[in-house]
């Protein structure tokens, strides 16, 4: 296969004075939608991402017909490494599994059934793209959650005569898959599957409706609750389109929390549900591609394609429970004069496509905690003052290790008995681990 090869661009992350905000090029690409779509990650990651030139960061997006791979975790002013063609294909989706490694599935045309069929592989192994779907009919959208035992459990709309539906398959590294499993019970056409689990419980959500007759359009989502498939719910219906679902990309144990959009009387809007609600704001554009990481009341981060007065925009929405809600646009807060396509965030961490014509640019930006931007900031060399808003750091067991947790649970250090000494973490909101006891801290300068 003839190798593709992707223009870098300079790597420039540039910090914005004003704020600590930050953003800057990955590469170019000739797919206006390279980011894209919604349904599905584009991002994961292998720590909380408290500070993108310290984390991996796996980011995967779709040109020139190939799937590409790039890699954050270099030291600023170049924290994206150089992208690598991985397989010919489109739609990319990836997540970083509860067992530690990173599951990829994208489109790709089948050498044998001569479709459009899902293909998957982990990243941290070696071994061959499984067919995961392996049908005579073109497949699409891909999405994909991995379990603590290294499953991955994948969804895809599938085209079929008439109708197009949403099935399930599960995979694992040593190339062993499930029985194909029919998720959607519609006969008309269902698309854009997305996936994720909260909780103990792996939902997935998708947009469905019946050309043939007359609406409702609906938002349909089914849950599968130890290794059992529930019954189908209504998220939401109305006789316009909905369409364009997502589900939260960053969950923690908190319940389900969706986006999608709504076409509101000829004006396109985006709605998001459970979580911190907050929503969208209506504009006299059109809102569309909504994707959103919230953690249960504490942080929200939503972002969604704007168009208003003929300029291409993607909004920002963000809540943090000590200042609320602030609300922004990319093209103003960054100052960019191009359009701007195809969000795709999780956490503080949101990816994009760029560009009046091709070559387009594979963008990231970075918002930190989501403070409002008109909120003063300490000069950079400012020493950093933690202060707990619960009590002091202390062992309730001084023979068990404590450890300060960040809000999806994930162990960010470990903390000597009877210290208080958190200088090397960001501001944020924490948690105390010892044994079973857990204590809630928020950290601000």
């Amino acid at each position: 296969m003839k190798p593709t090869v992707v223009v870098c661009l300079v790597m420039l992350a540039v910090t914005l004075c004003f704020s600590q905000y930050q953003f800057g090029v990955v590469c170019s690409t000739d797919n206006r939608f390279a980011t894209g779509p919604n349904n599905s990650h584009k991002l994961a990651f292998s720590s909380e991402i408290l500070d993108p030139a310290r984390d991996t960061v796996t980011l995967v997006f779709q040109s020139q017909g190939s799937i590409y791979i790039c890699f954050s975790g270099n030291s600023a002013p170049n924290p994206w490494s150089r992208p690598v063609a991985y397989y010919p294909g489109n739609e990319p989706a990836i997540a970083y599994g509860r067992d530690g490694n990173r599951h990829l599935v994208w489109v790709m045309m089948d050498t044998i059934t001569r479709a459009l069929n899902v293909f998957y592989r982990v990243l941290e192994y070696r071994m061959l793209p499984i067919n995961v779907s392996f049908s005579g009919n073109n497949c699409h959208y891909p999405d994909v959650f991995a379990d603590e035992q290294g499953v991955a459990h994948i969804v895809w709309a599938e085209s079929l005569s008439g109708s197009s539906q949403i099935y399930y398959q599960k995979a694992d590294v040593n190339g062993r898959i499930g029985e194909r499993f029919l998720v959607s019970s519609s006969g008309g056409y269902c698309l854009s599957p997305s996936i994720e689990k909260f909780g103990d419980t792996i939902t997935v959500i998708w947009q469905e409706y019946e050309p043939s007759q007359p609406p409702p359009y609906s938002i349909v989502c089914r849950r599968q609750a130890n290794g059992a498939w529930l019954s189908e719910e209504i998220l939401a219906q109305s006789s316009e389109p909905l369409s364009h679902p997502a589900l939260d990309f960053s969950p923690g144990n908190e319940g389900i929390s969706a986006c999608w959009d709504f076409n509101n009387g000829g004006n396109l809007e985006v709605r998001f549900y459970g979580g911190n609600p907050g929503g969208g704001f209506s504009t006299p554009g059109a809102s569309t591609a909504p994707v959103m990481a919230t953690v249960g009341g504490v942080w929200s981060y939503y972002f969604w394609e704007e168009e208003s007065a003929g300029v291409k925009d993607i909004y920002s929405h963000f809540y943090y429970f000590m200042s609320g809600w602030s609300r922004g646009s990319l093209r103003q807060l960054f100052m960019l004069n191009e359009p701007v396509y195809a969000p795709n965030c999780l956490g503080a961490l949101v990816v994009w496509t760029q560009g009046e014509s091709a070559p387009y640019k594979v963008m990231w930006g970075f918002f930190g905690y989501p403070i409002s931007i008109a909120e003063p900031v300490e000069p950079r060399n400012a020493r950093l003052k933690s202060m707990i808003a619960s009590n002091l750091l202390k062992t309730p067991d001084a023979d068990q290790s404590s450890y300060l947790l960040d809000i999806t649970g994930r162990k960010v250090m470990r903390v000597q008995a009877g210290t208080n000494d958190i200088s090397r973490v960001k501001p944020g909101v924490y948690y105390l681990q010892t044994g079973n006891y857990r204590e809630r801290l928020t950290v601000i300068r």
